[in-house]
């Protein structure tokens, strides 16, 4: 199955789902771990943390929230395919950045934390059947939005396009 064959479109991961390309979920998984490995990163390193404008995060901690959120998805989707019936809250993502101490880690753990997660986001959503993929994930404010499991993977994907978008698009202009 590619992204097309996703059958809603969920308004909230909408924006993230569009950026991916028409791919199995496993090849988008697998191309956006390469892309991360293949950054320059002395071009990171030299930026440092410094930020775009006041108040944005350090590269380091774009990298770290995309960590901490693919951690979250994979365990949400691990808890909706094995209909665990308690769900998990929402998470404010900037209480999350705040107390990562991202700007702490070297770049090669960072690197090391994603290349990590990645494999077993990767591994999770293989151990998926076709039936599992199509489950519904209920999502937004007291879960009342759904998309499935599958939809799920590919926003994994796009939040980290998204703000791979915005390290080329704002930081890398700080060199």
């Amino acid at each position: 199955m590619k992204k097309s064959d996703i059958q809603e479109q969920p308004v909230h991961y909408q924006t993230y789902i569009q950026l991916v390309q028409d791919l199995p979920l496993k090849a988008a998984l697998d191309k956006h771990l390469a892309e991360f490995q293949d950054w320059n990163w002395e071009e990171l390193k030299a930026i440092g943390d410094n930020v775009y404008a006041p108040g944005k995060w350090t590269i380091r901690e774009i990298i770290q929230h995309i960590i901490d959120w693919e951690r979250i998805f994979a365990y949400r989707a691990l808890i909706y395919v094995r209909q665990e019936e308690n769900r998990p809250p929402g998470h404010d993502q900037d209480i999350l950045a705040s107390n990562s101490k991202a700007n702490q880690k070297t770049w090669e753990a960072l690197k090391d934390d994603f290349i990590i997660t990645r494999s077993a986001t990767i591994a999770l959503f293989q151990s998926f059947d076709k039936e599992d993929l199509m489950k519904p994930y209920f999502y937004g404010e007291n879960h009342q939005n759904q998309m499935s499991i599958f939809a799920l993977g590919y926003s994994i994907v796009g939040h980290q396009i998204h703000h791979f978008n915005v390290i080329k698009e704002r930081y890398l202009s700080l060199i």
